[in-house]
């Protein structure tokens, strides 16, 4: 905490966090929003171009803005588009829904398949999102924990998948997607958490490894809380 005769330096990176969080809660408010809205007032077609527009909008705004979406780019906007050309030109809700809930399946199946052919998809990928080092990556128990992970992460894709097809046959297509949305936030958040304090106690084995959080808090992040720790004291 500065002392009262210095200025008040605001963290650059402070607002243009707070200004991602906010976007990424329209992100997955928005496309929800303009089809519930759309195909209420103009039927199917118009409450799929809606999303789907505002979806290619926002896969196109992450690439610009440098997220890890990469070589995966043009597979994500083909098949969106792919996606809801069939849902419009058979005007069918079981068409469109059945080809997420189809995909999301064999997501589920294929990355059950990595881990068990011994390639596990996070072996590979985890460390986009997390920083571990190559000393950790190395470690047999890395590859281990990680494909535990990815099978759960497969199961988990299987369970929605099944949910998703209960719930679509309990309801209209406005009400499935905005329950999905309501129960599949806080169910995926909870998921979530449980795959990342599991694998952050289990990767303790490693020789050297300092934990998940640690390596998501930046260093001068933590410097600075520890000065600001010490100032207040």
């Amino acid at each position: 905490m500065p002392s009262p005769s210095e200025p008040v330096r605001p963290d650059p990176a402070g607002p243009d966090r707070s200004r991602g969080d906010r976007s990424r809660v329209w992100d997955s408010v928005l496309p929800i929003a303009l089809f519930i809205g759309l195909e209420r007032l103009w039927g199917l077609a118009a409450g799929v171009t809606g999303a789907t527009l505002w979806s290619l909008k926002i896969v196109v705004g992450r690439r610009r803005r440098g997220e890890e979406i990469g070589r995966y780019l043009p597979i994500l906007v083909a098949y969106l588009v792919v996606r809801a050309v069939i849902g419009i030109v058979t005007d069918s809700d079981a068409v469109y829904f059945g080809i997420g809930i189809g995909t999301k399946a064999a997501i589920g199946a294929a990355l059950i398949g990595t881990a068990v052919v011994g390639r596990p998809f996070l072996a590979r990928y985890a460390h986009l999102v997390v920083p571990f080092d190559q000393t950790t990556r190395d470690h047999p128990r890395y590859r281990q924990v990680m494909g535990h992970v990815t099978i759960g992460l497969g199961c988990y894709q299987f369970l929605t998948s099944a949910w998703d097809i209960w719930l679509f046959n309990q309801t209209s297509a406005s009400g499935y997607v905005l329950i999905r949305f309501l129960v599949g936030w806080p169910a995926g958040t909870l998921a979530s958490m449980v795959a990342f304090f599991w694998a952050d106690r289990a990767l303790r084995r490693v020789p050297g490894f300092p934990g998940i959080l640690d390596l998501l808090v930046p260093p001068e992040d933590a410097d600075e809380e520890g000065l600001n720790e010490e100032n207040d004291a």
